[in-house]
């Protein structure tokens, strides 16, 4: 059997644990099973792509572009560049000026839809349109402060969320714009752990702008202890009250800050939320980047995206942009020995009714932690 015979066998149960923001099994449980799922189709990948980091990222940095400074490095799960000076950064800010005077202002969603006071408004054409977002996003620079975190090659996400988004929050969309709601709630981000956004400010951003803000690394960390967080019965968004109760409010941090600060979050880590009240339109780049052995099942059940390649481009740049390159020698069957025991797994959970969880540690999660 190979990768695409398994998605079209278990697309309906895919479909079914992702639902709801993988409401069924509850967060935690499902992000154990989409993540050995994910081991055994792409475990050649991970396992290639974490290789070159340890032994070539070096060589990897200087045929892409050389790095011109020391990285930056995440610490607590989150780290600001407020230099201006990250290579491609000045005329990706200009290209984005652009693209906001074409797109500002414009509605695309129908009432009471999700997110209403969020828009992406950036179109699969502005990729070659503006190849200044792509040179950014694959600089070695960039690239280092990332890798570093991930300890692997990372790729840009083909599907939640979407590798490339640029954002307009408008509290002018909002159905309700007293309502806290969706992403407006505290929520930590489970499709791939760890993971890293890179939010670039496209425009200064204040209170008013309704800023993404989050809570370090250790202070998410205890909230989650103490409010059972990600297990079956949670729900993915959390009130202000309830989280609250068991931190401090003063160890939020606000990403207000002048246009081109660049912000690098593990938002699998860091709780947080954003769009809050954006009585002044809020413009910001998105960029998700992920390991190739997810910890959700959107892969299986979305078409995922694609970007545009070369063939001369350097091999770390393709390998951020070439989600599903193989490795190299990589067979087109699957690994005989780790397939029959997923496989009888997943064909218990095939069944009408509620999914019932395992009380005791499975094999999944004995052979396939999430690192």
């Amino acid at each position: 059997m190979n990768a695409a015979q398994l998605d079209k066998r278990y697309h309906a149960l895919a479909a079914r644990l992702q639902a709801e923001n993988q409401k069924a099994l509850g967060i935690e449980e499902t992000m154990q099973l989409a993540y050995a799922y994910n081991q055994v189709k792409f475990n050649a990948e991970d396992t290639w792509r974490r290789s070159l980091y340890t032994e070539s990222f070096g060589a990897l940095t200087e045929a892409n572009d050389k790095l011109t400074r020391k990285p930056l490095e995440m610490q607590d799960g989150w780290a600001i560049d407020r230099s201006l000076s990250l290579p491609y950064l000045s005329q990706m800010l200009e290209d984005a000026d652009r693209i906001i005077a074409e797109q500002r202002g414009a509605r695309t969603k129908k009432s009471a839809r999700y997110r209403s006071y969020f828009q992406n408004i950036w179109k699969d054409k502005d990729a070659t349109r503006f190849p200044s977002f792509l040179n950014f996003l694959t600089s070695s620079d960039m690239l280092a402060v990332i890798c570093n975190y991930l300890q692997t090659i990372p790729a840009l996400s083909t599907t939640l969320p979407p590798g490339i988004r640029f954002v307009e929050s408008n509290a002018a969309f909002d159905d309700r714009p007293d309502v806290a709601k969706d992403s407006q709630l505290f929520h930590t981000d489970y499709y791939s752990k760890p993971n890293v956004y890179v939010l670039v400010l496209l425009a200064d951003t204040t209170f008013e702008h309704g800023p993404w803000t989050f809570f370090p690394k250790s202070t998410s960390d205890r909230a989650k202890q103490e409010l059972g967080y990600w297990k079956r019965g949670k729900g993915y968004r959390m009130s202000d009250e309830e989280v609250y109760s068991v931190v401090d409010r003063s160890e939020l941090i606000e990403f207000s800050a002048p246009r081109g600060t660049v912000l690098f979050i593990d938002s699998s880590a860091c709780m947080h939320y954003g769009s809050r009240n954006s009585v002044k339109p809020r413009f910001q780049l998105m960029l998700g980047y992920s390991g190739v052995c997810r910890t959700d099942f959107s892969e299986v059940i979305q078409k995922p995206n694609r970007y545009p390649l070369r063939s001369s481009d350097p091999l770390l740049r393709q390998l951020i942009l070439d989600r599903y390159r193989r490795a190299p020698g990589q067979p087109s069957e699957l690994d005989p020995q780790t397939l029959p025991p997923l496989m009888s797994v997943l064909d218990a959970l095939v069944q009408p009714g509620e999914l019932q969880a395992k009380p005791e540690p499975t094999w999944f999660q004995r052979l396939f932690r999430i690192r």
